[in-house]
């Protein structure tokens, strides 16, 4: 303990008598260290932080899926019946529980309010092991047709709606005009999902049409289990596999071809930000190792100036171990400050990546970005491993110096020299390669941004208006109520000043069909599309192009011959070479839900655009149906206006009232905000990628700076000898170029291999150009050998200007 003080006095003293040499280090490990424990930080909010309930791991989600060969993976929630056997088969579960989303209109108040909900089965608490913040959960008895009229309030809702009251308990709300009696308040942290939070939750009963014959093909139960303890996932899947086999033996025409997956919740919540956050932890590491060879580089040349102090020390009795935890205490002070500067850093950008979280990755606000003690522990990890591992490498070679040869005054050991100069080489190739990595994979993600800015959206999202419209069941049972009701919306949407064009789109669901006159798909390759209903305004107000035959009109009513639209993509895939208009589609049930035993044919009268929303890298299939002939109760309104949309809101959510003056709206955007949404899923990881970019060729450009600088100092004789008899001023500058580009292009190569090898991480978010195109990997490397030459340049100008005779004398 004495010898670690005294060591720690002696090489505080060192670092503060080189406040140049301690500046640098410590501001170039705060940047690698600061940026990995800011990444970090964010792994730790999005995957790391278990999830805030008893036993998270037990966790686990249930889907049907079935594996489309060439046509793409399905997965969908559970059918009923399917769910009830899963209980009654059950061997390794604790619980079982389902339920789905349902939205509500609060019809307390003026105007009314829709609610994101969810209809719940009796278990759904306990399976979770969260307790609410106020009163009970909904009792098995409360879960049966005819007695599930209760509620528990989320906490949002109960924070603005009712004010925080603490006596909610007991009172009566309505919901789509049903009396509800509030039984419960649910803490702030609960969630279904990572981007719900749900507003009132009622007891789900299950009902006879629900649980028959024609149920087991509604897949539209979301559904969770935990595992009983000592039940691992794999012996999960293990029983479920064994009973999906049993449901396919025994029901083949609902069941044939679809599975049951476990995945863990924890998983199934971050699946869709894991590949971003794998793409930014590479390029912060690489950003800490190069500022590490920078820092290894700055001690080996401080080593190698401290020979003559370390061989009096050695001759004064200090041993080698002694020497090198000498200088290990130094490099730990150092890294010690890096880290304390980083961590600085990283808390000041928690905020920032917060944001980012929130509006690109769609990630709940409640899931902030903070320094955890998980974070603080990794910020102290890699600290003190940096130190150490980093600083071994210098001290080493530092305490291997001749001390006769140390001893001298002006003794240069040749052997000693190259051996620094080896390393210090290979240091500066591990700089290079590493930043050509980083550089090459930056220009990929910027080359797929700007290919995707200029990809044809398929629609012109300037100048529209968005919001949704859920018409309750207890008001607008029937198709012809809901007909009735938007057809009287757009006709006085269509006479206010200011809107050029109103239309709906409703249903989103994947659909399978079958092309009349080819071969049917044997099970399992069926081939699938996105199935909505639009009304005849829809395509002018999204702006979405028509390439062949008609739109639809008032006139494809119900009763009349059933028709579609196509897009450009299902077209070109079924008839590349010849026309789809009057060939017809049999569409068959839903993928989530059943719409009717029977597969109606359509007549497709009209091909369109692409469309291109939230999936910009490939379009989907997609199929569009008459509103008349197929109404839905919800919609997603589109409204293409004259003047800036928002400032419409207020007069199109008043004609919606106008229609019905119990009638709210939600989700009140502007198409534009939706797009930059999209697009920004993309900009935030990328953003972050370059910024490290620039980091790393900043820093590669110090360090090669560093070692030229050191080199040329160290050769100042030679320079003076060479010019004396005869070498011209360029000679010595092409002389220290050429050492110094033969250094980098081997740092060039071996990046350029490692880039290679890589390219298959970042090949899933490459678009328009392969992961491996040769323009951009040109590109960066003529970049980072430019920076490094120009670094390389400043101190091999400083060595052509050497006065030979005044080098001469000083030696």
């Amino acid at each position: 303990m004495g010898n670690l003080w005294q060591d720690l006095r002696y090489g505080a003293r060192v670092l503060t008598k080189n406040p140049g040499f301690t500046a640098v280090a410590v501001l170039t490990l705060a940047l690698g260290i600061g940026a990995n424990t800011a990444i970090f930080s964010l792994v730790n909010a999005v995957i790391i932080r278990p999830l805030p309930y008893p036993d998270p791991q037990q966790l686990v989600g249930l889907g049907q899926w079935r594996n489309q060969k060439g046509e793409g993976y399905i997965q969908t929630g559970v059918s009923a019946p399917n769910a009830l056997d899963i209980i009654r088969e059950n061997r390794v579960f604790q619980f079982v529980s389902y339920y789905h989303w349902s939205q509500f209109n609060l019809t307390q108040g003026n105007p009314p309010e829709t609610v994101e909900g969810a209809r719940v089965s009796a278990d759904l608490l306990p399976m979770y092991g969260v307790q609410p913040l106020l009163g009970r959960f909904f009792s098995a008895d409360e879960a049966q047709s005819g007695h599930e009229q209760v509620a528990v309030l989320g906490h949002r809702l109960w924070q603005m709606r009712y004010g925080s009251d603490p006596a909610i308990l007991g009172k009566d709300i309505d919901l789509d005009e049903k009396r509800y009696t509030v039984v419960g308040v649910m803490p702030a942290s609960f969630r279904f999902t990572w981007d719900e939070e749900v507003d009132v939750l009622v007891p789900l009963a299950l009902s006879a049409d629900d649980l028959s014959a024609a149920g087991r093909k509604n897949r539209g139960l979301e559904t969770l289990a935990r595992l009983k303890p000592g039940v691992s996932v794999p012996q999960a899947q293990a029983a479920m596999d064994t009973l999906a086999r049993h449901l396919e033996q025994e029901y083949p025409d609902a069941d044939q071809g679809w599975g049951i997956k476990v995945e863990p919740l924890h998983d199934a919540y971050h699946r869709h930000v894991q590949t971003p956050l794998l793409i930014m932890v590479g390029a912060v590491l690489c950003v800490l190792l190069i500022a590490c060879a920078n820092v290894a580089n700055l001690l080996l040349a401080r080593a190698t100036g401290r020979r003559r102090e370390i061989a009096i020390r050695a001759a004064m009795g200090a041993g080698r171990r002694r020497l090198i935890g000498q200088l290990i205490v130094e490099s730990l002070l150092l890294t010690s400050g890096g880290g304390a500067l980083g961590l600085f850093l990283a808390y000041g950008s928690d905020r920032l990546l917060t944001l980012g979280l929130d509006r690109y990755f769609r990630i709940p606000n409640a899931q902030v970005v903070d320094l955890d003690w998980r974070v603080l522990l990794f910020s102290l990890g890699i600290t003190f491993a940096t130190g150490f591992i980093f600083g071994l490498a210098p001290s080493l070679a530092a305490s291997r110096a001749d001390l006769n040869e140390s001893l001298k005054e002006s003794g240069l050991s040749t052997t000693t020299e190259s051996g620094g100069r080896r390393l210090r080489d290979a240091l500066v190739v591990s700089e290079v390669a590493l930043a050509l990595v980083l550089l090459t994979g930056a220009g990929l993600l910027v080359r797929t941004f700007l290919g995707l800015m200029n990809v044809d959206l398929g629609m012109d999202p300037a100048n529209v208006l968005t919001m949704g419209i859920s018409l309750p069941r207890y008001k607008y049972s029937t198709a012809t109520q809901q007909t009735l009701f938007y057809k009287e919306l757009f006709r006085r949407l269509e006479s206010t000043p200011g809107v050029k064009a109103a239309g709906a789109q409703g249903g989103g669901a994947d659909v399978f069909y079958q092309p009349e006159g080819l071969p049917p798909a044997p099970p399992g390759q069926e081939p699938t599309a996105e199935f909505d209903v639009i009304t005849p305004g829809y395509l002018r107000a999204m702006g979405i192009g028509l390439v062949a035959g008609r739109e639809f009109s008032e006139s494809d009513a119900s009763g009349t011959t059933p028709v579609a639209l196509v897009n450009e993509t299902l077209a070109q895939r079924f008839w590349p070479h010849s026309s789809p208009l009057g060939r017809h589609l049999s569409i068959g049930s839903y993928v989530y839900r059943q719409q009717s035993s029977d597969a109606p044919t359509v007549e497709i009268v009209g091909v369109v655009k692409d469309v291109r929303g939230y999936e910009l890298w490939a379009p989907e299939r997609q199929i569009y149906i008459p509103y008349q002939q197929h109404p839905v109760p919800g919609v997603f309104l589109a409204v293409r206006t004259a003047v800036p949309p928002m400032s419409m809101a207020t007069t199109v959510e008043g004609a919606v009232l106008a229609v019905d003056k119990q009638q709210p709206t939600h989700d009140v955007r502007t198409m534009e905000d939706i797009v930059s949404e999209t697009y920004g899923s993309i900009r935030f990881p990328m953003t972050l990628v370059w910024i490290f970019a620039a980091l790393a060729l900043l820093l590669s450009a110090v360090g090669i700076f560093g070692v030229t600088s050191y080199t040329v100092s160290r050769r100042t004789r030679e320079m003076a000898i060479r010019m004396a008899l005869g070498a011209g001023r360029r000679q010595v500058l092409g002389l220290v170029l050429r050492q110094g580009l033969a250094v980098i292009l081997v740092g060039v190569g071996f990046g350029l291999a490692a880039a290679l090898g890589l390219s298959r991480v970042i090949a899933g978010y490459v678009y328009g150009i392969k992961a491996t195109d040769p323009l951009t990997f040109g590109a960066a490397s003529l970049l980072l050998v430019s920076v490094a030459l120009l670094a390389s340049y400043i101190p091999a100008r400083r060595a052509m200007n050497v006065d030979p005779m005044t080098a001469l004398r000083y030696e």
